[in-house]
């Protein structure tokens, strides 16, 4: 797990943020305040499931629960972006968005701010990394997993 507190010299009161507030996402943004992943799983079929919904993708059962996954998977896919869609985002040119695959099939989207950038690719073991914006708000954001990524070179 990998905790970051500050990722430039801009002010984070002008960063574009999620919205901490929303009912059906509260349990995730809770748990990413206290370095923790958490997917829905349907009390009835089991299903697990990511993005938040108010029913089971699976079986439409309405009973869902919050479980904590593992916080490591493999970039399924990613884009490079070198245009800022918003000021805040301005310094951190180029940066990576990818969606990394976890266990049970789930895929979290977040963002890469690794000055190699330019390194990703699909299948490349990546791992959690909360940014602290402020005391009420924590953000997703993904690392290089280094320990897995030398494993795979080395054998």
């Amino acid at each position: 797990m990998e905790v970051i507190t500050k990722m430039t010299e801009i002010s984070n009161s002008t960063r574009p943020l999620p919205d901490i507030n929303d009912e059906l996402y509260a349990p995730y943004f809770q748990a990413l305040q206290n370095n923790m992943l958490v997917v829905q799983q349907c009390e009835k079929c089991g299903h697990w499931q990511w993005p938040a919904r108010e029913f089971c993708f699976y079986c439409h059962c309405t009973r869902l629960g919050w479980r904590e996954i593992k916080q490591n998977g493999f970039i399924y896919t990613y884009t490079v972006v070198y245009r800022a869609f918003h000021p805040w985002f301005k310094n951190c040119l180029p940066y990576g968005i990818v969606i990394v695959e976890l266990e049970k099939g789930i895929r979290m989207l977040g963002n890469y701010f690794g000055s190699d950038v330019e390194s990703l690719e699909c299948g490349m073991p990546m791992k959690a990394a909360f940014e602290k914006v402020h005391d009420e708000i924590t953000v997703l954001n993904w690392v290089k997993d280094h320990q897995k990524i030398s494993k795979t070179k080395n054998g």
